[in-house]
């Protein structure tokens, strides 16, 4: 793909041209906020917390270095759909690479999209995604990604396309004003707590409590008094009950299910996908329990 990198587009000001992974790309993500971290900020990274980004632009953690097949697995194919795969879809698409971006007025807001195209006379966003699992619908993640890119570079339309369980997906996203301004507003707290050095609330993720683990290693031959946090046994004496509650429903709706891969419930008419099982490398299957969406 030809390169697409103006030096202001739509008033954003174009920071450079920097390849993943390189230290430069590394110090423009630094000193800013991107599209894939605006999910975190939101709350709608399930692997990544706000507590932990705020650790890591304020130096407090190193960067993590991301050693997993399907991210390689990703990083390998993002060439494959922006090229030939797109191409075969859209053939009447020229698709450009271009470089990240910053915000005509507000300099911590930062894009650098997979990619760009003109649709009907007008720029629009491309996003490449991959996953071995189907969607039922698209990673709330991933439209405030886009949205994200939309906001900084000044585009009305963007689409995520990209291989999902060995099936092309192709998702349009219309510019949200609403939403770009929760964004903002979002943004700017998080980056104002940066420069403070005040990190954001405490959160029940796994990535907060990593985080913290982290940033305390040591251990000394001491004590200190958690006042106000004297319910921290009942919450895991809660937790215990909770998970042996939730083993024991897991191993009957195995049971029940016997060689099916998923299992449903009726609701209000309607046939609701709660459970589904898996297997790795040929392992005994395991159960994937779909969160509830009945309130």
């Amino acid at each position: 793909m030809e390169l697409h990198a103006p030096a202001t587009f739509n008033g954003a000001k174009l920071l450079g041209v920097f390849d993943n992974g390189t230290s430069e790309w590394h110090e423009a993500r630094a000193d800013g906020i991107g599209g894939s971290e605006i999910g975190t900020i939101l709350g709608l990274n399930r692997w990544e917390s706000a507590f932990y980004l705020h650790h890591l632009k304020t130096g407090n953690l190193p960067q993590k270095v991301i050693d997993s097949f399907p991210a390689d697995l990703g990083n390998i194919l993002e060439p494959v759909i922006m090229g030939p795969l797109l191409k075969r879809q859209h053939p009447e698409w020229e698709v450009f690479t271009t470089g990240t971006y910053q915000h005509p007025t507000i300099p911590y807001l930062h894009a650098n999209p997979d990619g760009l195209t003109q649709v009907d006379g007008e720029w629009v966003i491309v996003e490449a995604k991959t996953s071995r699992n189907y969607w039922d619908e698209v990673p709330p993640s991933y439209l405030a990604q886009v949205q994200f890119y939309m906001m900084v570079m000044g585009v009305k339309r963007a689409v995520i396309v990209g291989l999902i369980a060995m099936d092309w997906v192709e998702y349009w996203v219309e510019a949200d004003e609403f939403e770009q301004d929760v964004m903002k507003q979002a943004a700017e707290r998080f980056w104002l707590g940066v420069k403070n050095d005040t990190a954001p609330a405490w959160d029940g993720s796994e990535s907060t409590y990593e985080a913290v683990r982290e940033l305390h290693p040591d251990i000394d031959d001491t004590e200190v008094e958690i006042d106000g946090l004297h319910y921290l046994p009942a919450a895991q004496a809660a937790f215990d009950k909770a998970e042996s509650e939730l083993k024991q429903m897991k191993s009957e709706v195995l049971s029940s299910m016997g060689k099916a891969k998923h299992a449903y419930i009726e609701h209000d008419g309607a046939t609701i996908r709660v459970a589904s099982r898996q297997s790795r490398g040929g392992g005994k299957p395991f159960l994937i329990v779909k969160k509830s969406k009945l309130e």
